[in-house]
C-alpha cells in the first residue's frame, strides 16, 4: 500500500530556497534573458510557417545545449537520421571544414562535412545524442516509454520533439487526442524534472498573415495552455518590404535595439513565464546553417534610426 501523501503544507513547515533553478541556455543572449533560459520541469512551444527555419533552431539549439554539459533525446519525425547527423554536423563546422559535392554533372551540389572532421565530431557527439527510432511506433506511449528509458541510463534531461504533428494519434477526436498527448507531455517534464522543445506547426490561417500570435498554434487551446514558453520563428524575407508588416515589424525591432537590414529571422516570444516577451533578431549563417544574435544598435544609432524613419513622407 502507496504512502498517502501530505494534502497541505503550513508555509513554516519547509524552508525557504534561495538556489537558482536547473536549467539550460539557448546562448542566445536576449532570448536566455527573457525567457530565463529553459527551466527543468517545463516544456517550450516552437513554431513557424513551412521553412521559418525551425529545424534549423532546433540543431542549433541542441549543439549549444551539449556544449552546456547536458546529453540530449531528439524524436525527428520529418529528418532521417542521417540528414539529422549531417545538418548538425555541418552547423558545428567552419567554412573550411566543408565540401561540396556535384550530382551528376548537374546544376546540383550537395554539402558535406569533410572526413578529419566527421571522425572528431563523432567523438565529441557520438555518445551525447540520443536519437528515437523512426521505424518504432510513433504514438505518445512508446515514444514516452523511449524517453523514460533514455532519462534513467544516460540521464537524460533535455528533450527535443520535432514535432507535435508527427505523433500518431490513436482516436479520432484530433483535439481530444492532442490534449492527452500535451498533458502525457507536460506530466513527464514535470514530474521528471526534464525540459522539453516541442515543435508545433501553426494552424491553417489567412493566406496573407505574416506574424503569428497564440491562438494560430495548430489544436487546442490546451497545448498552448500547458507551455511554459511558446516562440515563434520569422524569417523577414517572408514580408514585402513595402508592406505595412514590414513597417511595423521594423518600428518593434527598433524597440529592441535591432536594425531590421542586420536581421534574417525574428524570433517572437509569444508567451513565456519569465523575464517578458518580445523579439529577438537572429542572423543567419548560410555556409555553416546556423544562426548567431544580430548585433544590437547603441541608444544613438536607435535616435538617428528613429529621426530617419519621422523624415520619411509616409
Amino acid at each position: 500500500m502507496s504512502e498517502q501523501k501530505e494534502l497541505f503544507y503550513r508555509l513554516d513547515d519547509y524552508k525557504y530556497i534561495d538556489t537558482s533553478k536547473n536549467r539550460v541556455l539557448s546562448e542566445i543572449r536576449e532570448l536566455d534573458y527573457n525567457t530565463k533560459g529553459f527551466e527543468m520541469g517545463c516544456i517550450t512551444i516552437w513554431t513557424g510557417f513551412t521553412n521559418a527555419g525551425k529545424t534549423t533552431v532546433m540543431t542549433m539549439l541542441a549543439k549549444n545545449t551539449i556544449e552546456q554539459g547536458e546529453r540530449i533525446f531528439f524524436f525527428n519525425g520529418e529528418q532521417t537520421k542521417e540528414d539529422f547527423k549531417n545538418n548538425l554536423y555541418i552547423q558545428t563546422s567552419q567554412a573550411k571544414d566543408l565540401i561540396y559535392k556535384q550530382y551528376k554533372n548537374s546544376c546540383v551540389y550537395d554539402t558535406f562535412v569533410k572526413q578529419e572532421k566527421v571522425v572528431l565530431l563523432d567523438k565529441i557527439y557520438g555518445n551525447k545524442i540520443f536519437i528515437y527510432n523512426n521505424e518504432a511506433k510513433r504514438n505518445i506511449d512508446t515514444l514516452l516509454k523511449a524517453m523514460e528509458e533514455i532519462r534513467q541510463k544516460e540521464k537524460i534531461k533535455v528533450f527535443f520533439l520535432d514535432n507535435f504533428m508527427q505523433i500518431d494519434m490513436s482516436i479520432d477526436n484530433v483535439f481530444q487526442e492532442q490534449t492527452r498527448i500535451m498533458e502525457k507531455l507536460r506530466t513527464f517534464a514535470i514530474n521528471r524534472k526534464v525540459h522539453i522543445h516541442l515543435v508545433a506547426h501553426p494552424r491553417k490561417i489567412e493566406r496573407f498573415q505574416t506574424r503569428l500570435t497564440l491562438y494560430d498554434i495548430a489544436g487546442s487551446s490546451n497545448i498552448v495552455n500547458k507551455a511554459y514558453n511558446i516562440i515563434s520563428i520569422m524569417r523577414v524575407d517572408s514580408l514585402e518590404k513595402d508592406s505595412k508588416d514590414y513597417e511595423r515589424l521594423e518600428k518593434e525591432l527598433l524597440k529592441e535595439n535591432y536594425n531590421i537590414k542586420n536581421v534574417d529571422t525574428v524570433l517572437e516570444i509569444l508567451k513565456t513565464k519569465g523575464e517578458r516577451c518580445g523579439l529577438v533578431g537572429l542572423k543567419y549563417l548560410p555556409e555553416t546553417k546556423t544562426y548567431i544574435e544580430s548585433e544590437k544598435m547603441t541608444h544613438e544609432e536607435v535616435e538617428k534610426q528613429k529621426y530617419k524613419k519621422e523624415e520619411l513622407p509616409w
